[in-house]
């Protein structure tokens, strides 16, 4: 139904065998709605995207044929189909699965501080590493820790206690995950190793799971923009005029 919209050429696809003219849709002349017509709709409506549903099916829902589901798409600037909507609970859990890895669907993606995400932040006691290369005193702010463990990363924000040459006291703003006692840390790109002795994360701090963090983001497209069905015939029209108009 968009591309329907848009007139056609003729096209010469130069070939070994010698000139070949087809009839092609001109697609150079995709142009989004223009700016001004969707600023001058006030009729919205919201809708929320049903399991299942896709966008011919709310355009059939709405607008009475499934025809329109570009105009959805284009109302609310979304291109891609299988990206900028909500996929099936299915589909999500084969997502998470392949992205994160069945072992560590649960584990913590980030830290949220009063509802919003935020980096969390870790309180640290290091202690001198037996390994080669343990070096304490040589542990700096803005510093990059990396967990031999499991990869996790954090930046040193700041000495809460100075360095004893055995231990040392670090606010670590985490990029992901959470260090745990007992670990090897690293400092990035150094061959410096100690070990976390303790550590803690403040109680106003609550965690968010790979799994959870995939479902909201997927969750989030659901809120969708609906043009009032009274107005869509005349935003087409809008359309196929912007279409035809000659190029300048």
């Amino acid at each position: 139904m968009y591309f329907a919209n848009f007139p056609k050429i003729v096209y010469d696809f130069d070939t070994t065998a010698g000139t070949n003219y087809q009839i092609v849709t001109d697609i150079t002349r995709n142009v989004r709605f223009r700016k001004k017509i969707l600023e001058n709709i006030s009729l919205y409506d919201y809708y929320d995207i049903r399991e299942g549903e896709t966008p011919e099916i709310v355009s059939e829902k709405i607008y009475g044929t499934p025809y329109y589901h570009w105009v959805i798409m284009l109302a609310n600037q979304r291109y891609d189909y299988i990206n900028d909507f909500p996929i099936s609970q299915l589909e999500l859990d084969a997502l998470v699965e392949q992205r994160y890895g069945l072992s560590k669907i649960e584990h913590i993606h980030h830290y949220a501080y009063k509802g919003f995400i935020r980096e969390g932040v870790n309180i640290l006691v290091l202690r001198e590493s037996a390994l080669l290369g343990g070096g304490i005193g040589s542990i700096a702010v803005g510093e990059i820790l990396v967990s031999q463990t499991n990869g996790y990363v954090g930046r040193v924000d700041n000495i809460l206690v100075a360095s004893n040459n055995e231990t040392i006291t670090l606010s670590v703003s985490l990029r992901n995950g959470k260090f745990a006692p007992n670990e090897t840390v690293t400092i990035q790109n150094e061959n410096t190793f100690a070990e976390v002795q303790t550590c803690t994360i403040p109680e106003n701090y609550t965690t968010t799971s790979n799994y959870q963090y995939e479902f909201d983001l997927n969750e989030a497209k659901r809120r969708i923009k609906i043009i009032d069905p009274a107005l869509v015939e005349q935003l087409i029209k809008e359309f196929k005029d912007t279409i035809w108009v000659k190029a300048l």
